[in-house]
């Protein structure tokens, strides 16, 4: 039996081609112009995906989302917009639409996230149970790469639960930002947000700022005073670099995730907290609890939604947008004239690794503007960015290319707070999974042909790709 897709949008000859392709594609069909239409017919017809346009003549698409799930819980609400933001994304996925959309829209993308949703759909329909996402977008957070939709898909998520969210990322990839935007799209953004960076602070004083203490728990202790878990009751807490967190504040934290309650330094009666944590980190926590340095009790806790940020190398599509953003702010923030950005300058941006991810581009271009004297951003204006980069178009120039990628992410490395140990397990990771992707797309997923190429068994190319995350 074919799935049903209602086409909810008041563009007729919209409306006309996407009907007729998924026709080809083997869906059967019907079509609404508006909000009363659609809701007529999802109260008549057990449809099982929905695409819906945002802006449907006489109603607001996400506002009808509520509607339609009254009459019909499982059925799969694709949001279809001719802006696709962050904040689109988010809204979509807190009204828990499906996915979303952005016109013109893509005939192959347009199969696969149907063909996914009706999947979706049946499963629903089988645990009589639905499970689907939220959306925001905020601040510097942007990207209309795959990667940050997914990204957006999982924040929107996170943010209609009280669960513990786990951000994972590279420095500089913005895992601050998504705590703030979990927390803005939660029930909790009337109440604080407050940031602790774990590897900021000295071991002895850690405790102390984390849970607070009692008059007299130390030498200086004059006073009682609240740690920042007292101060984010009812609101949200970040712990940034929760790697560098001691092991013996781990047994702490520990608790308050268990008990929802903190015991100040030096006190003995506890008091109760009602407290989201959101924790992040640059490293490899599984590497740490077989070093003994993190608690594996704390990690699966912590755990509970992870979100894994793509490094800047990874979504360079994103960069000419990013690039936009960062020139207009600092323009508007220096009272600066107009300046635009030359064709050549996003060229050259856009074939850099970024090792410092998107707070290096940010820096670069903060730098380039401080430096130019024109209308326009040239080459010129980012000679310590671009001195970098080897000429692309000599293969000879492969050893200068690295050695110069190279050096690039190791300055970054040493002025980051990353903590030692944790170099040649980053740089390897960059090289080795690109490697064994691209292998395995010259041997159309023949591992052995792959093995065979690399030089290396089988079982050590299924570890590698295990460990990169490369199958299922």
């Amino acid at each position: 039996m074919s799935n049903l897709v209602l086409i909810a949008d008041d563009d007729d000859s919209l409306r006309h081609i996407l009907t007729a392709t998924l026709e080809r594609a083997g869906y059967d069909t019907l079509k609404a112009r508006n909000g009363a239409e659609t809701l007529a017919c999802v109260k008549k017809t057990n449809v099982d995906v929905i695409l819906l346009d945002i802006w449907l003549g006489d109603a607001n698409g996400l506002e009808l989302i509520e509607d339609i799930q009254q009459y019909n819980s499982t059925a799969s609400i694709i949001i279809i917009t001719a802006h696709g933001t962050t904040q689109t994304a988010i809204d979509a996925a807190k009204q828990r639409a499906y996915g979303y959309l952005t016109k013109p829209i893509d005939q192959k993308q347009l199969i696969e996230l149907v063909s996914r949703a009706a999947s979706a759909t049946q499963q629903a329909k089988n645990v009589k149970t639905s499970t689907t996402p939220d959306f925001d977008r905020h601040g510097k957070m942007v990207g209309q790469s795959a990667a940050m939709q997914e990204v957006y898909l999982k924040i929107g998520r996170a943010a209609v639960s009280d669960e513990t969210v786990l951000v994972l990322g590279e420095s500089g990839t913005g895992k601050e930002l998504v705590a703030q935007l979990i927390h803005q799209n939660s029930r909790r953004v009337h109440n604080p947000f407050v940031v602790v960076d774990c590897g900021a602070m000295p071991s002895s004083l850690i405790e102390s700022a984390l849970f607070g203490h009692v008059k007299g728990a130390y030498t200086d202790a004059h006073s009682a005073r609240k740690g920042k878990f007292q101060q984010a009751d009812s609101g949200t807490i970040f712990l940034d670099e929760i790697g560098e967190l001691p092991i013996e504040v781990q047994m702490k934290l520990l608790r308050v995730l268990q008990e929802r309650e903190v015991e100040p330094m030096g006190g003995t009666e506890t008091q109760a907290v009602d407290v989201r944590i959101i924790a992040a980190t640059n490293r490899r926590l599984e590497t740490a609890i077989a070093q003994k340095s993190f608690r594996e009790d704390l990690y699966y806790r912590l755990n509970v939604i992870p979100i894994s940020l793509p490094p800047l190398r990874d979504r360079k599509e994103d960069i000419p947008e990013l690039i936009d953003l960062f020139t207009r702010q600092f323009v508007e923030e220096y009272q600066l004239p107009e300046i635009g950005v030359s064709t050549e300058v996003i060229k050259q941006l856009t074939t850099y690794d970024w090792p410092g991810n998107v707070r290096e581009l940010e820096n670069a271009i903060k730098r380039a503007l401080v430096m130019c004297s024109g209308q326009m951003l040239l080459p010129e204006h980012f000679d310590p960015i671009l001195n970098k980069l080897a000429p692309m178009s000599e293969p000879g120039n492969l050893n200068a290319q690295v050695h110069a990628m190279l050096q690039a992410h190791i300055e970054q490395y040493m002025e980051s707070d990353t903590p030692p140990g944790e170099l040649y397990a980053e740089i390897r990771e960059i090289f080795e999974k690109p490697l064994f992707q691209i292998v395995l797309e010259h041997t159309n997923g023949n591992r052995s042909k792959a093995s065979d190429i690399l030089g290396i068994n089988r079982n050590t190319l299924h570890t590698k790709l295990v460990e990169y995350e490369l199958v299922s």
